[in-house]
Formats: structure tokens, sequence, C-alpha cells
């Protein structure tokens, strides 16, 4: 036993020799961190043009979604279309007078809202509400008509008769449309 330990000692005795004459474990730690930190560099650079891609082509499909629902371009009523992913539903387009309407909610920027679900969009009583409506036309397939509040450019509740309808595209991808028919005279002022 004596002479393992004789032996070990000896060995940690010829490592710290080399350490305090050459300083061969700093040299080496410093090597192997500048390695590292250059590899790290480069991934941190291929990350960031994947990132670029990915919001280049997030931009694309969204102008293409528009593109899609170009019918909907001119009409003069509020119109939206959602598609429903897991539990769900996630805003695609929305038409130049639902901008006018509800702009003031995203800055009147049309792709604002794309890509989002109602509870990221609206406060939670509204989300709540758009959110079993939806959910309505998505299981029964019946269009809804509906008297329900949003939140006007004042900041007061907006009365409207809306209408949403169901759309199922491919067999996969069901697609809840709504539009607001007329703005009703709100009572609670």
């Amino acid at each position: 036993m004596k002479k393992i330990v004789n032996k070990f000692k000896r060995i940690l005795f010829l490592i710290s020799n080399l350490e305090k004459r050459h300083k061969l474990i700093t040299y080496v730690s410093l090597l192997l961190l500048t390695v590292l930190g250059y590899l790290l560099r480069n991934e941190n650079k291929n990350v960031n043009v994947k990132s670029a891609i990915l919001e280049e082509s997030n931009l694309y499909l969204k102008e293409q979604m528009l593109i899609f629902n170009r019918s909907y371009e001119n009409l003069p009523l509020p119109v939206w279309q959602k598609v429903k992913r897991g539990k769900y539903f996630i805003m695609q387009y929305v038409n130049p007078e639902y901008v006018n309407s509800f702009g003031h909610l995203f800055n009147y920027d049309p792709l604002a809202q794309i890509g989002k679900n109602n509870f990221e969009l609206f406060p939670k009583k509204y989300a709540q509400e758009f959110y079993e409506n939806d959910i309505t036309v998505a299981v029964t397939g019946k269009k809804l008509e509906i008297e329900g509040s949003v939140i006007g450019k004042d900041g007061k509740p907006l009365l409207g008769r809306t209408i949403k309808w169901r759309e199922i595209r491919d067999n996969k991808d069901t697609l809840i449309y709504g539009m607001v028919k007329e703005f009703l005279p709100n009572n609670n002022n």
C-alpha cells in the first residue's frame, strides 16, 4: 500500500513541477477555451442565419395568406379567418375593413394579429367568449349568428352582430371565418 501511495505522490510532484516550470495546465486551458469560443461564435452565426431565414419565410407565408383571401379585400365589412391548431384558433387573415374597425387593438398593422390565438389578442373576458363561439362552429359545422361585444376605439365595449362559419380544407384544416354584419347601438353607455 505504501508503494502505491509513494508512486501517487511522485506523480503529483512531477505534475506540480511541470506546472511550475512551464505553466502547462494554464496554457492548455487557455488554448481549449480559445478553441471553444471560436466554435461557439461560428455556431451563433449559423443560428442567426437560420433565424433570419425563418423570419423571412414567415413574412412570406403571411403575405401569401393575404393573397389567398383576396376575395375579402374589398368587402365593406370586417372579415377574419382563423385556423384550428390543437386546442387553439390561430388568426390567419384580416381584411382591410377589419383593420380599420379594430386596428386600435394592434396599432393598425394587418400582420400583427396573424399567427396569434384569441388569448394573445384580446382580454381574457372577450377571448374566452370568442373561443367558445369558434369551438361551437368548428364542432357543429353550422353557421352561428351572435351578438357580442368587442373593445371600441374609446376603450368602451362595442356591440356588434357577428356571423361565423366553418370551412374544412383538404380534409385536415378547419378554418373559421367571421364577419361583423353590423354594429349595434350600445345601451349600456
